[in-house]
């Protein structure tokens, strides 16, 4: 059986909530969905499995269309977020119009959001709601044994939307989510060519992404992970996949979860484990401001941890409240000025926009970067994002009048802009002072003598010079 998991080309752009140059730059991550997903299915018998991921390597659509037509697949897999949605759809009818008979399949996070709209999409045969491991398995088990399964047997696999021979839609009950991460087999990489990902920021030749958690616990009012359920991999589990990397020559890593120091424990554990084995690598990691003190930053700077990024939102103790992050401005004081202590680099996450946010709240956390003196800024401006709780909140406020990600989920309109949560300040103001926010900070002398010094190889330094640029001339 043929499957291509695919990452299409980014043909249309929806304005993100971030920074639009940072955004927009060569920096391209491989999709660790699609390849724990092509783990889960690549050593079925009879399986030819592959990852086209249109971005790194360059495909325009008419490749694309190209391809399709000639290896006609048994079945095509895309990870869709809501930002994405309209690139996955170009391809799909690409590959309705020229090999027919494949199955088209969406999974990630738009299905999982919006599951009877996406199925009515005409080209998309099924939907994968939830986490895609097992899901999309056990569909690919049927389609083995039957090669136009019935619908009984569709009916038996959970988290499954499909469409009945008559055209009816039908999402089954839902999947409950992988408790042992641990018993996931690691990301099918040997499916890409790891070499040919590029981070801007990052401190060698190549870098390797890891997932070692999943869902956070946390209220954060404007993100989809919120009280969802945490789950996490072992210190062992995740340093074998560390090793079996070592040993092909990689030495950095950037683990991916949203907050990798939840479980104090474990990632003590990690450390000691990583600093045991003395592998002499780097990595980074993102973190909660309440989750770092000097025992983990000595524990994380001493295993190769060189950078964290931080979620900080706002230097005003209302703004954060509102945003129930459950920190403090003395949280994000003390958690930079230990990981400044143990020379890690800090990267600040802070937000624009929110909601009753203020020119004086701005000024906070303005000030409050100056007295933190991250050696990165990444500004965003508020969005409310799909089914967020922020979203709910401002509907039932009356703030926003109708659905529009249900609108947009249903009619998919290319020119759809991102409304941003302001009640104070107008789209553009916000774009403004976004990027004279990122401009002041990173075209500061300091900030600039310290890139060029972390810098390494003429490639690096033409990206980065290349995005300052950008963000002068913007």
């Amino acid at each position: 059986m043929k499957i291509f998991l695919t990452v299409p080309p980014n043909i249309h752009y929806i304005e993100p909530y971030a920074y639009i140059e940072a955004d927009k730059s060569n920096t391209i991550r491989p999709c660790l969905g699609l390849l724990y997903v092509a783990a889960a299915v690549k050593d079925m018998p009879g399986m030819d499995i592959r990852i086209i991921d249109a971005n790194v390597d360059g495909l325009s659509l008419e490749d694309m269309e190209l391809l399709f037509t000639k290896e006609s697949p048994d079945m095509v897999g895309f990870s869709v977020l809501t930002f994405n949605l309209l690139n996955c759809m170009e391809v799909s009818k690409i590959i309705r119009r020229c090999s027919p008979q494949t199955k088209i399949c969406f999974g990630g996070w738009h299905p999982t959001l919006y599951p009877q709209e996406t199925l009515a999409f005409e080209f998309v045969d099924y939907i994968v709601v939830g986490e895609g491991e097992l899901t999309f398995r056990e569909l690919v088990k049927v389609h083995q044994d039957r090669k136009n399964p019935a619908t009984k047997e569709l009916a038996d696999i959970k988290g499954l939307g499909y469409k009945t021979s008559d055209g009816q839609t039908i999402i089954n009950p839902s999947r409950e989510v992988v408790k042992n991460l641990d018993e996931l087999p690691l990301p099918a990489y040997d499916l890409v060519d790891a070499t040919k990902y590029s981070h801007l920021l990052a401190c060698s030749g190549q870098v390797v992404n890891i997932m070692t958690s999943r869902g956070c616990p946390h209220r954060c009012v404007f993100c989809d992970l919120r009280r969802t359920p945490y789950r996490y991999r072992s210190p062992d589990n995740i340093l074998r996949e560390i090793l079996f990397w070592v040993e092909k020559g990689v030495c950095e890593f950037f683990i991916q979860d949203d907050n990798f120091t939840i479980n104090r424990k474990r990632t003590i554990e990690f450390c000691r484990l990583l600093t045991d084995a003395e592998l002499n690598i780097k990595y980074k990691i993102s973190s909660r401001v309440d989750c770092i003190d000097d025992e983990i930053s000595k524990h994380l700077r001493n295993s190769g941890c060189y950078r964290i990024y931080f979620g900080v939102e706002s230097g005003s103790q209302k703004i954060l409240d509102y945003l129930e992050k459950g920190i403090s401005i003395q949280n994000i004081k003390a958690a930079f000025q230990s990981a400044h202590k143990y020379d890690i680099d800090c990267c600040a996450y802070i937000m624009i926009g929110v909601p009753s946010e203020t020119d004086e709240d701005i000024r906070l956390t303005m000030r409050l970067i100056k007295d933190i003196k991250p050696n990165h800024l990444h500004c965003s401006i508020c969005t409310p994002m799909p089914r967020t709780y922020l979203y709910g909140k401002l509907m039932e406020d009356g703030v926003i009048t109708h659905d529009y990600w249900l609108d947009f989920a249903i009619n998919h309109d290319p020119s759809f802009k991102t409304p941003f949560a302001s009640q104070l300040f107008s789209a553009e103001e916000l774009r403004r002072m976004q990027n004279t926010i990122q401009k002041q900070f990173y075209l500061n002398p300091r900030i600039i003598l310290k890139e060029i010094l972390k810098t390494r190889g003429l490639k690096q330094f033409t990206a980065k010079a290349q995005m300052a640029l950008k963000m002068l001339f913007h």
